[in-house]
């Protein structure tokens, strides 16, 4: 009986570790974007001036458009900001301010805080021990 007691408890106490390892208000990078929020809009506005390299297949009803996507699509615009007007650009300023955290992860290991600023850390080499030329 006591045993059986045991492997309860510990069962118990496993279930509570790994359901607290979730985190529910920490932001999916794979969510779907709302169609009808302004983010959604300023990208879709961004997009018909060509600013964020896609097409506007992206932008169908029918068609979920995710967070990491539309981050990969801000980055695009950042880099086009010279060809934006001055409404086109503060709209970029808004999407970058609300979706920072997420730029810091964008594709190709670019940050886009300043363009002097060197990654952090040196890139990870598997072949370390490996000296063979």
């Amino acid at each position: 009986m006591k045993r059986l007691g045991l492997m309860l408890l510990t069962l118990a106490l496993l279930a509570c570790g790994t359901a607290s390892a979730y985190n529910p208000y920490a932001p999916n990078p794979f969510d779907a974007i709302e169609q009808n929020s302004w983010e959604y809009k300023y990208l879709l506005d961004l997009t018909k001036a060509g600013l964020t390299g896609t097409d506007m297949a992206r932008f169908s009803p029918s068609y979920a458009l995710t967070r990491v996507e539309m981050r990969d699509m801000l980055v695009t615009a950042l880099k086009n900001r010279s060809r934006a007007t001055a409404s086109q650009q503060k709209e970029m300023d808004q999407l970058a301010s609300e979706y920072a955290e997420d730029l810091t992860y964008a594709r190709d290991g670019e940050t886009l805080k300043t363009e002097t600023e060197k990654p952090a850390g040196d890139p990870f080499d598997w072949k370390q021990g490996d000296k063979t030329k």
